[in-house]
């Protein structure tokens, strides 16, 4: 989109854009006039529109913070332009921390722990579930990402581990409790200011699955981003414990839950692989990554349990 475009769809909510950045292919951040900041969406199709819009309003009423999408001038919280559906949010003013800024600081852990087991609590307390996806999350692995995988992967070595796995996360996953999850917790998703949560955003998709899923995907997500860095890889070990320990204080976690996050962890890697796997350099990755955590089970339980009481 140009200039003209977002002018024109920004328009139906009274707001003379001054400025934009493209933030990503969805989203554009539109400055006013009068110095205004809005963030602009492409969306999907408005029936998942008004699902999510629900979902914010009970959020709202729980009073738990998020971004939520703003009314045009004639009542609409979406509008379509050029054949596509859009809206507009308001701004949360803050920042999003780094993966080094986190393994670096000790109260940042903590917070992100309370956060995410608050927006479990929050999305936990929903009636109306059965408007979201229903997933599976041995089956994402073994009904569909291992078979991604062997079509262009013919490692032996990583086949034995998916071999060697199978039971205990088929028994595993089948035995944690499940809800509506955010599904896209990383730490770009979640945003501060001077240590306070302002919000956090991104709930297009949205569904139900294990609860501590969005636990892990924290996790994995930081290490995503320091992955090559072997100091950091040992800092993001530790990093776990606290996460967790920070994630527990507010929404406790059962024996059960606890002992299953190594195996939610290589689950949502696995995922990532089949995503990645004609993209070899970002499928190698993310391989790495998988077989990383594998290896190293003992000290991340143990970060783990050391900090969980």
């Amino acid at each position: 989109m140009d200039l003209l475009d977002i002018m024109n769809i920004s328009s139906d909510w009274g707001i003379d854009v001054k400025d934009f950045t493209v933030l990503s292919e969805r989203a554009t951040l539109i400055t006013s006039v009068e110095h205004e900041k809005f963030i602009l969406k492409k969306k999907g199709c408005e029936e998942q529109f008004h699902k999510e819009l629900k979902l914010l309003k009970h959020f709202k009423n729980y009073k738990f913070p998020t971004h939520f999408p703003l009314y045009n001038k004639i009542g609409n919280s979406i509008v379509t332009y050029q054949n596509a559906n859009f809206c507009i949010y308001n701004y949360l003013y803050g920042e999003t921390y780094s993966a080094a800024e986190i393994l670096q600081d000790s109260i940042i852990p903590k917070l992100l722990g309370e956060t995410i087991a608050n927006l479990n609590k929050a999305m936990g307390s929903i009636n109306f579930t059965r408007e979201f996806p229903q997933k599976d999350l041995y089956h994402m692995v073994y009904g569909y990402a291992v078979n991604e995988i062997v079509v262009t992967d013919c490692s032996e070595k990583l086949l034995r581990v998916y071999q060697k796995l199978e039971e205990d996360i088929k028994t595993v996953v089948g035995s944690l409790p499940k809800q509506l999850i955010h599904r896209d917790t990383h730490i770009h998703n979640i945003i501060f200011s001077e240590n306070t949560l302002m919000g956090v955003i991104d709930f297009e998709i949205v569904e139900v699955n294990v609860n501590i899923f969005d636990l892990c995907y924290c996790l994995t997500s930081v290490l995503s981003e320091v992955f090559i860095n072997n100091n950091m890889r040992h800092n993001w070990i530790i990093f776990v414990g606290k996460l967790v320990a920070g994630y527990h204080s507010y929404n406790s976690l059962s024996i059960i839950e606890i002992k299953s996050i190594w195996y939610v962890m290589l689950c949502i890697q696995t995922v990532f692989m089949s995503y990645f796997a004609n993209n070899k350099d970002m499928y190698e990755i993310n391989k790495e990554m998988f077989l990383w955590i594998y290896e190293n089970r003992i000290n991340i339980e143990d970060s783990i349990l050391h900090r969980v009481k």
